[in-house]
């Protein structure tokens, strides 16, 4: 199975989001992906040590800068 596949297939789904170089990462509802792995989450909260540090609301991650996407369970 190809990743844009699967990662398609999380639409609608809480995921989590870690990205190249950064200490923090991303939770939020998957809204849409591209064939580029571009993401678009809603309800977006910025984790950082394990705790939600803020709410960033609806945010756009570019394909390459994504390392890991995780669904949550719900």
């Amino acid at each position: 199975m190809f990743p844009n596949k699967r990662v398609q297939g999380m639409v609608g789904r809480r995921v989590h989001v870690e990205m190249k170089g950064e200490r923090s990462m991303l939770e939020g509802v998957l809204t849409s992906v591209d064939d580029y792995l571009n993401l678009h989450l809603s309800v977006a909260n910025e984790i950082e040590n394990g705790e939600r540090k803020r709410l960033l609301g609806s945010v756009v991650v570019r394909g390459n800068n994504v390392v890991l996407i995780n669904p949550l369970e719900e």
